[in-house]
């Protein structure tokens, strides 16, 4: 399995990866750093009233990039693959068509889980230096809100990087592209929407239940990919 991974790496040029990675994390901060400076003190209703506040709002923004970039992922390793017969080839290869499948869905698993926790790393830490110096959040971050901020970031990686996977069920259906891509911004725009400071991904409980449902549903799109006649 890891031998295939690191092939899919090399095939799929992992630089490319990285550059799209780096672009997400400058995007982010661009629309971040709007916000702070936008909504900042002088707003009578400021967007950051507390660091929890301003660490969960930039973890969501996270969350939604990378659902969404892990559908172009899913495109690129899989849909495309399937639709334009490439697949069909790579099952004429002596090599298990469910671990091949499987290693390319642990792709974007591993990187949607990996770009969640970096980029909170990354831009929590710039945050949090920024406002040292211009003070726009005015209370004090305390080591339990960082401990607890920590646990909350794990755990809402894995729920993203699970539904980061429920796009291939919607796309797979016609081999579609723009399917797999809609669907996991319609995903997004529902689970990571930030309404008067909720949101539904704040109940742990629902990415959670959505990444299990991503792991299943893709398991059972592929259970039976041995006996499957692509031609």
């Amino acid at each position: 399995m890891f031998h295939l991974i690191k092939l899919e790496l090399k095939k799929g040029r992992f630089n490319s990866y990285l550059w799209g990675s780096m672009i997400a994390y400058g995007i982010i901060i661009g629309f971040l750093m709007l916000l702070y400076f936008v909504e900042g003190k002088a707003q009578v209703d400021p967007i950051f009233q507390s660091y929890p506040e301003m660490l969960q709002v930039i973890d969501i923004m996270i969350r939604a990039t990378f659902i969404i970039y892990a559908s172009v992922l899913l495109s690129k390793l899989i849909i495309n693959e399937f639709k334009d017969k490439t697949m069909a080839l790579l099952f004429t290869y002596p090599i298990s068509r469910k671990k091949l499948i499987f290693s390319k869905l642990s792709i974007v698993f591993v990187w949607t889980f990996a770009n969640v926790i970096i980029a909170n790393l990354i831009i929590d830490a710039m945050f949090i230096a920024i406002n040292s110096g211009f003070g726009y959040v005015s209370d004090a971050l305390t080591s339990d809100v960082l401990y607890q901020h920590a646990i909350y970031v794990v755990m809402q990686a894995f729920g993203a990087a699970g539904m980061s996977l429920l796009p291939l069920a919607f796309g797979m259906r016609k081999k579609s592209v723009p399917a797999t891509i809609i669907s996991s911004i319609l995903i997004v725009s529902v689970i990571c929407s930030n309404n008067m400071g909720f949101s539904l991904s704040s109940i742990i409980a629902i990415p959670l239940s959505l990444a299990t449902l991503g792991i299943l549903l893709s398991y059972l799109s592929f259970r039976n990919i041995d006996r499957v006649d692509l031609s």
